[in-house]
């Protein structure tokens, strides 16, 4: 449901609102991953500078991720197949994480490690599929509080 004061239809159809939501999406989209997948609320320490460190490297983190991704989802958009694929992006926080020393502190070749982050970007795509509305699990408040209360923070 959207609420709006712009109620005369002729000036502001009510189709334009639709296309408007679902231009926001990718940014919505973009804070789930934040908060969810890398955990931003969840921070390593309890001073200013500690909860600065973790929100910078995160926002640095996801990024890297997308200059990293880019050729793998170039590829993705030339395939030609059922639904539209993007890169899995489970697979490539993990992968960046595991080789975020080598590709910014090594004096490994950073060519090799790049094509082998997007051959390994390209294993395991997302299929976009349009028009798809799964039913959403409820959990109970008990295990959200307990999930809440024992949460770890993902470090990097």
């Amino acid at each position: 449901m959207l609420v709006s004061s712009l109620l005369d239809e002729h000036i502001y159809p009510s189709a334009d609102f639709a296309e408007l939501y679902r231009l926001r999406w990718g940014i919505e989209t973009f804070y789930g991953i934040l908060k969810t997948r890398l955990a931003l609320e969840n921070f390593t320490g309890q001073s200013v500078e500690a909860i600065k460190q973790d929100f910078y490297a995160t926002i640095y983190l996801t990024g890297l991720e997308s200059v990293l991704t880019d050729t793998a989802q170039a590829c993705l958009d030339n395939r030609n197949t059922r639904h539209p694929q993007t890169v899995n992006r489970a697979v490539s926080f993990n992968a960046i994480k595991n080789q975020a020393f080598d590709l910014l502190f090594s004096n490994l070749d950073t060519h090799t490690l790049t094509e082998q982050l997007t051959t390994l970007f390209l294993k395991n795509p997302s299929s976009q599929r349009r028009e798809r509305n799964p039913p959403r699990r409820k959990s109970s408040p008990r295990a959200l509080l307990n999930f809440q209360k024992r949460k770890k923070k993902h470090c990097f």
